[in-house]
């Protein structure tokens, strides 16, 4: 038994432990996510950031920022990104982005980092790829309010992770159409004992976060991601240490997000536990018993949580995007070093000989002691 599920015996009482593939989902996304890749280089990390932060916009065209400069897909699945806007110093210097986020109805939310706003927009303020268009006060909305990452939960509603350091983080809600001078953004979940994580909703309307780094002992540690259904924060603040469902311990739960299916990836890494190297991909199936109280997930064993390393190196720290339009999974990687950001889009195995190819990929995922 690993690590993970004796921990989740001690909160819980139970831990899911599925001895064989799923045959729920045979042929899924889950089964043929990490066969194969396609790699593309994205812009390198511009200056005043580490990193680039990227999402998908509803036509399935990449969206993503870095420096002062958004970028946008020429075409979907084409791998090929161009300019389309530059931030104006009206509106924000320069960004370290935390994140970018693309509401179902082409809202953007971008956090522009640490000290700086969250930028609210239209797409329909996008230019053209190769044509960029001016992104200012006078198209957009600047809210001062702390960061890490963020979902949308509704057409004008964005969650937020944040925290200051040494301090319990927690989720905010945004209401975008409130004033900025005095921004609408009360806590629904506080007292995460630890840093910032990844935040999404699943399809019926859960919130699910978690901690990025443990800090304070005795409470829950880092990677762990719990669930929270509306009602949970609708007297107030939920207290993520003594409410919300467990649903077990991944990487640094940096990000997390869910594909069409219902099956929920996990990003970052536990460095201290020698936890990374992967972009984790929890089954939904395994993710429903969850929810329905079979115990949180078993986090080792392969038809639970697929492990995807295009690198292959084992010490990548992943984020991941999903692309609804394509069906494709991204692993997302920076190379502080040099700059260059490098995505790799996962390409659907092929049907005939699709279960013998599983039962050797699962032989060789490393396994947590």
């Amino acid at each position: 038994m690993s690590h993970s599920c004796v921990r989740a015996r001690a909160v819980t009482g139970a831990c899911v432990a599925l001895s064989a593939p799923l045959p729920a989902l045979a042929r899924s996304a889950f089964d043929t996510y990490g066969f194969s890749y396609r790699s593309f280089a994205m812009p390198a990390t511009g200056t005043g950031s580490f990193r680039l932060a990227g999402d998908v916009l509803p036509d399935g065209r990449i969206i993503a920022v870095t420096g002062s400069t958004i970028f946008v897909e020429t075409a979907p699945g084409s791998g090929h990104v161009e300019p389309a806007a530059t931030l104006d110093a009206s509106l924000v210097t320069g960004t370290d982005p935390s994140f970018i986020r693309v509401s179902p109805g082409g809202r953007i939310a971008l956090g522009a980092g640490f000290g700086r706003p969250v930028v609210i927009f239209d797409s329909s303020q996008l230019g053209a790829p190769g044509a960029p268009s001016t992104i200012s006060t006078s198209n957009a909305l600047a809210f001062d309010v702390p960061h890490y990452d963020a979902a949308w939960a509704d057409a004008t509603h964005l969650a937020i992770t944040a925290g200051a350091f040494g301090s319990a983080a927690y989720v905010s809600l945004l209401d975008t159409a409130s004033s900025p001078a005095g921004p609408d953004n009360p806590r629904i979940i506080d007292h995460i004992g630890g840093a910032s994580a990844g935040i999404a909703f699943d399809g019926a309307g859960r919130l699910f976060t978690g901690n990025g780094f443990d800090a304070a002992p005795g409470g829950s540690g880092t990677g762990w991601i719990k669930a929270f259904s509306p009602g949970d924060w609708a007297g107030g603040a939920a207290n993520f240490e003594t409410a919300g469902l467990f649903v077990g311990e991944a990487l640094s739960a940096g990000t997390l997000g869910f594909d069409t299916e219902g099956n929920l990836f996990v990003g970052g890494g536990d460095v201290a536990q020698g936890d990374l190297g992967y972009l984790g991909v929890i089954n939904a199936v395994a993710l429903a018993g969850v929810l329905g109280g079979a115990g949180p997930i078993d986090p080792a064993n392969p038809a639970v949580m697929r492990r995807l390393d295009p690198l292959g190196t084992g010490g990548a720290l992943y984020d991941g995007v999903y692309n609804p339009v394509t069906g494709e999974l991204y692993a997302a990687v920076t190379d502080f070093v040099t700059g260059g950001n490098t995505w790799y889009a996962t390409i659907p195995a092929p049907t005939s000989g699709g279960a013998l190819a599983l039962g050797i990929l699962a032989s060789r995922r490393r396994r947590r002691a």
